[in-house]
């Protein structure tokens, strides 16, 4: 391509995945927790433990975590202590 190609050649970004975003400033503390808490009051109980499975991930350094690969079947066992 030559220079003068390259200089009316524009980038398109998604707008949409802006538009959602937002700054937010709050004046105290407690009107930030009560905002917190109607934000996650609208999660489904799903996208809550996605939400705490990805921080989970970040605080070990787990990386590949794929929210549609979860395991259908969790199984718990119970060892007896032996002394």
């Amino acid at each position: 391509m030559s220079a003068k190609k390259k200089k009316n050649e524009t980038v398109e970004e998604p707008v949409v995945s802006y538009a959602t975003r937002s700054i937010r400033v709050f004046t105290s503390q407690e009107e930030q927790a009560n905002f917190e808490l109607e934000e996650m009051a609208k999660l489904s109980s799903i996208e809550i433990l996605q939400q705490m499975r990805k921080l989970i991930n970040l605080a070990y350094g787990m990386h590949g975590y794929d929210p549609s690969k979860l395991p259908q079947q969790h199984t718990i066992k119970i060892v007896k202590k032996q002394e």
